[in-house]
């Protein structure tokens, strides 16, 4: 909304850097998902996220 940062080219981001069993842009089949409404994106996972 203010312009600052792009929220769709962030979800992008996440989505292509999210790895899931060490695999990157594999988001496990519903494990994690990534939702976004106009500025706020939500991360959700059903499994342990890697802590780095």
């Amino acid at each position: 909304e203010d312009g600052i940062m792009d929220a769709a080219n962030f979800e992008q981001f996440l989505q292509e850097r999210i790895k899931v069993n060490g695999k990157a842009g594999n988001l496990g089949g519903g494990v994690v998902t990534i939702e976004r409404s106009k500025s706020k994106i939500t991360v959700t996972s059903e499994v342990p996220f890697s802590k780095r």
